[in-house]
């Protein structure tokens, strides 16, 4: 039976943003077809029988989230859900996470880098503790970013906080961040079972008996896939785990399995799905 797949890390903007999301890759000038909007979203996962897409929304400053996460509302659908964007330095931060609640978004997304703000100092414990509190799943970039700043987070920064987080799903994106460094792949491997990583980018960036060693010494059971679209291709980053070593069964867990199990009762239909896995 073919793998049901859900893409865990897409991006999608307003048609008057789109072009200048694009920026930042250098790609703001792509035709129209390819540019991150919710359209070419979904032309890109009938060709690919993508199941479920994962909006992930960053709150680049507080002054944009309430937009950001009105627009992240608005495009939910029967096959497309939404992480909210939080900004760690919002004013009344636990209660725009309430707000998040109340507007039932799948999860909360983070991007240090973009955001510029060091989300292991500790001041942020309360609003971690909040997040584990009312249940949230939580994405967060990890490695480098094309932005300056200084504001890269790596494993051991995640180190500082996980504890606070010990009842929801934490994806760290980019396979943890693909440092390469010893010390930061052993603090990874052994982070608590709730913590995943996603392949966001793998297939453009990653060696593929790279991404075998990482996914193998984390555990296929803890790897998600992740396109990061439009920054990446669905297509891609599906071949990229269906021409791996691993089983046909692991293959099945990363591709749309492990995600599942993360996202639970928020997937449209999720009765259905849960029982045919059964």
């Amino acid at each position: 039976m073919e793998a049901r797949i859900i893409d865990m890390h897409v991006h999608i903007y307003p048609t008057t943003l789109a072009r200048r999301a694009m920026a930042v890759a250098g790609r703001e000038h792509d035709e129209f077809e390819k540019l991150p909007v919710k359209e070419n979203l979904w032309k890109r996962m009938e060709e690919e029988n993508v199941m479920l897409s994962v909006a992930q929304h960053v709150t680049s400053k507080p002054a944009t989230q309430t937009d950001v996460n009105r627009f992240a509302s608005e495009i939910v659908r029967n096959n497309v859900i939404s992480f909210g964007g939080l900004h760690p330095d919002c004013e009344h931060v636990l209660e725009e996470i309430e707000k998040l609640k109340d507007m039932r978004m799948a999860g909360i997304k983070f991007h240090p880098p973009f955001q510029k703000v060091d989300i292991s100092d500790e001041k942020y414990i309360p609003m971690w503790k909040h997040i584990n509190h009312l249940g949230f799943p939580v994405l967060i970039h990890c490695g480098r970013a094309r932005v300056t700043g200084g504001f890269d987070l790596f494993p051991s920064g995640v180190a500082k906080f996980i504890k606070y987080l010990p009842d929801v799903p934490v994806v760290l994106a980019h396979m943890g961040g693909r440092s390469g460094n010893p010390m930061e792949e052993k603090i990874l491997f052994d982070f608590p079972e709730n913590v995943y990583v996603d392949t966001a980018m793998s297939a453009e960036r990653q060696d593929p008996a790279d991404f075998e060693r990482l996914a193998s010494a984390m555990g296929p059971e803890r790897v998600v896939f992740g396109s990061d679209f439009p920054y990446g291709t669905q297509k891609a980053s599906i071949a990229f785990i269906k021409n791996s070593r691993f089983s046909e069964h692991e293959k099945a867990m990363m591709l749309g399995g492990n995600a599942a199990k993360i996202l639970g009762d928020r997937i449209p239909g999720t009765v259905s799905l849960l029982q045919s896995k059964r």
